[in-house]
């Protein structure tokens, strides 16, 4: 394979397990509240994903979907503390941390970037 095909291999996946999920359906033990919100939160990730690799979003844009994949995970975290979803609020809390610190360090680098110009 090309080095430009791995680029695309991640969405070629992610369309394999849409597929799988629709075909196997989702299991009686599983909330349908929390599958709902982990589509939106993996929405969201992929849709920064693509903007990230085929197009030049701007800061604002970039910023605005950090915020909301934020906001999808503590809407997640809540969910998952009420239906006692040990992994998913594990899951969640990691994200929570990794997708805070990288907000905090884009906007630390913005205000650098800035009092240098």
């Amino acid at each position: 394979m090309s080095k430009n095909s791995y680029k695309y291999l991640k969405y070629v996946a992610l369309l394999l397990v849409i597929f799988q999920l629709l075909y196997l359906g989702i299991p009686d033990s599983v909330k349908p509240v929390l599958v709902y919100e982990y589509i939106i939160f993996f929405g969201l990730a992929y849709l920064f994903a693509i903007l990230q690799d085929f197009f030049n979003p701007s800061k604002k844009t970039d910023l605005l979907l950090r915020v909301a994949i934020i906001i999808s995970l503590i809407v997640l975290a809540i969910t998952s503390i009420y239906y006692k979803a040990t992994f998913s609020i594990a899951f969640s809390v990691i994200m929570f941390i990794a997708f805070s610190s990288s907000l905090y360090i884009t906007i630390k680098l913005n205000k650098k970037n800035k009092q240098k110009d």
